[in-house]
């Protein structure tokens, strides 16, 4: 089984050690897991060319978002995490989700609607605020793409200071590994 997880977040920190601990689950359950870190991406904004894009179902800019959503039509199951900006994701993500639209303009949406979706948020207000998020990303996105089988929200430190596994360390979250193992076995199963 293939396993895409794609980061929205903007820098190193809490949602790409998540992402790797979940790697190491997936691994132990003999699947496979690629990680895409947005950051490291190059994603234009959309322009909202719906009428030149979407009879092919492909974007006319050249960047990163149409290998990104060939490797999502590819994989049996989607993991998204982001952090939580006033209760949405941050820019960055959106740029891709607004992008990755043509799929769903063009009629190709068959490809993606029905792959296996885990919805991870984190931010340092109450885990409420980043279930809002969470929410959000699955009422703006999901319900396009895929089929929410969890959605998982942690509270965090925003000032990490070199600390990348303080998701792990901080007390906040003390069934942070339970959480993520039932979330990888929603996938899997």
């Amino acid at each position: 089984m293939k396993i895409l997880s794609i980061c929205g977040s903007p820098r190193r920190g809490n949602s790409e050690t998540i992402l790797l601990e979940m790697q190491k689950l997936f691994k132990e359950k003999g699947a496979d897991n690629e990680i895409i870190l947005l950051r490291e991406k190059n994603i234009n904004r959309c322009h909202g060319c719906i009428e030149f894009c979407n009879p092919a179902g492909i974007c006319c800019q050249k960047d990163d978002v149409s290998p990104i959503i060939d490797k999502m039509v590819e994989s049996d199951g989607l993991v998204i995490i982001s952090p939580n900006y006033f209760q949405m994701p941050p820019g960055l993500l959106k740029d891709f989700m607004d992008r990755s639209c043509v799929v769903f303009a063009s009629g190709k949406d068959e490809l993606l609607k029905n792959k296996k979706t885990v919805i991870i948020t984190v931010g340092a207000e109450k885990v409420e605020e980043s279930e809002v998020c969470a929410k959000n990303i699955a009422n703006l996105y999901c319900r396009y793409v895929g089929k929410v089988v969890a959605t998982k929200s942690f509270q965090t430190k925003s000032e990490l200071k070199g600390n990348y596994n303080d998701i792990f360390e901080n007390g906040l979250n003390p069934d942070i590994h339970a959480s993520l193992s039932s979330a990888v076995e929603a996938l899997l199963k």
